[in-house]
Parts: structure tokens; sequence; C-alpha cells
């Protein structure tokens, strides 16, 4: 990760009594601040983003993070059930060509802090290009994410999974 002006990120805390909020970020300090302690970074799909975790999060014994776990194996499939994150999380954007971190792409934030109503589509190993969902609606997102992720696990043809706007 290259040097950083002021970008904003989503903060993703592993209490789930404390609300995710969009927070400002000027450089490496403030994301370690963020993270509590040293970094490691993570890029996720659909859209382009990149996770920032406690690097030392299980030598340290952090608390899972379930929120951000679920956005993780949502966002990035090859990852859902293999492994859980700990602590609290930053979402930023990916590096742009100079190598310097980029502000959360709006999308992510508008899905979090935007959108009242939610659905779940999925796409499958037969069909991997056509993204399908159902009627069932979520007026919490981290609801919507979990129950992509359920739906993953008892369907195994499931190959991707999202959380839109209904």
């Amino acid at each position: 990760m290259g040097r950083t002006a002021v970008i904003s990120a989503i903060l993703i805390p592993a209490d789930e009594e404390t609300p995710i909020s969009l927070i400002d970020i000027d450089g490496l300090r403030d994301m370690q601040r963020a993270v509590g302690g040293l970094i490691e970074v993570m890029d996720i799909d659909r859209p382009d983003a990149t996770l920032v975790i406690n690097e030392e999060g299980k030598l340290i014994s952090l608390p899972m993070n379930r929120r951000a776990t679920l956005a993780c194996w949502t966002h990035l499939s090859r990852w859902r059930g293999m492994d859980a994150l700990l602590g609290d999380v930053i979402i930023v954007g990916r590096p742009n060509d100079d190598g310097d971190t980029t502000s959360v792409p709006d999308e992510l934030v508008n899905l979090f802090f935007h959108t009242e109503t939610y659905r779940i589509e999925v796409t499958t190993i037969s069909d991997p290009d056509t993204w399908s969902g159902n009627q069932r609606r979520f007026t919490d997102v981290w609801e919507a994410y979990n129950a992509g992720q359920v739906l993953a696990h008892k369907w195994a043809l499931v190959d991707d999974v999202r959380v839109v706007p209904a």
C-alpha cells in the first residue's frame, strides 16, 4: 500500500452493538489505529475494494468480527467458510496505479448507509454469468449477508453470492 491522502473508509467494529461508520483515514497510522495494530490487507471483489485487518488478530486473541467475516465471504467467495476475521476491520478502495490507497467504493457506501431494503442474488456453478434471486427482502444488511451465506452453505450449486438494494 502506497502513501495515502485523506480517504474515506467503512469501519466495521467487532462489537456488534457498535454500529458501522464512515471514517476518514489519513495514512498508515490511521489505518493501524482503526484496526488496533499492524495491518494486513485482503482484496475483495464485487466491487473491487480492500479489507484492512489487524495482522496479529489471532496471536492477540481479538474477538471474531461476524459482520466483516460475512462481508468477506460474500465479496470473496473463495474464502467462504475458510476463516473468520478478527477485531475491528476497515474497508477502503483498491490502490490506484501509483499504489496509493483510495476511498471505499461508493457502491459499498450506498449499500451500507443509504439502502433501506436488501435482497440476495446468487450465481450457480452451472450458470456462473447469471445472477438470480427471489422475492425475499431484508431490512438489515447483515441479515441479508447472513442469509446469502446460509443459502450458499445449504445449496452446493451456489458459486457466488451478492447483497444488493431491493
